[in-house]
């Protein structure tokens, strides 16, 4: 079976086989085909082999803090601001009823520990609702943690595969509101 070439890839091909048969056909003082001419061509050619290759290496790494290997996801919410309170929303494709415990782990900057937090899930959606007014601070740091009956799941993960927790902070929403109307100018 042959392989396709992408369309670029083919013109390049005809074109470096047109200038070897004008360079052949010819003498070589009318068409001189100098060595920085012929390497130009080369790394025309090299260059995007070189790419997709780089890209497929990126694409199978087997980095713990890839999608692949997680059985939970959170995104954290963009922006937090302060005096309002917010969703800590994790999902998971552990069936419920394979799940023993679900438990986040939260502080603020004005709690010296974490406290833990039980949390029960509905069909794959853990959900913890953040209160002002009950924990007050200035940063947020939380991570969750499932236990089933084989394994420890957690999130959120680093490149090393660590639990690593959420560090953010709660920012005025006057302040945000009147730097995104500056940036939209």
């Amino acid at each position: 079976m042959e392989k396709k070439l992408p369309l670029y890839s083919k013109l390049l091909i005809l074109e470096m086989r047109r200038l070897i048969f004008r360079y052949q056909t010819h003498t070589k003082e009318a068409y001189p085909m100098t060595h920085q001419y012929k390497m130009m061509l080369f790394l025309l050619l090299i260059t995007p082999h070189i790419l997709i290759g780089q890209i497929e290496n990126q694409v199978r790494d087997d980095n713990p803090g890839l999608f692949k290997n997680q059985r939970l996801y959170h995104t954290p919410p963009k922006p937090l601001f302060k005096g309002r309170s917010h969703n800590l929303d994790f999902i998971t494709n552990i069936p419920d009823d394979s799940v023993l415990t679900a438990t986040l782990f939260f502080k603020t900057n004005f709690m010296a520990y974490y406290q833990e937090f039980s949390l029960k899930g509905t069909q794959g959606l853990y959900q913890f609702t953040y209160e002002p007014k009950t924990y007050p601070g200035t940063h947020l740091q939380y991570y969750f943690v499932i236990e089933t009956d084989k394994n420890i799941h957690g999130c959120p993960i680093n490149d090393q595969g660590e639990l690593t927790p959420v560090d953010k902070l709660l920012i005025d929403p006057i302040q945000y509101f009147k730097q995104q109307s500056r940036l939209n100018r």
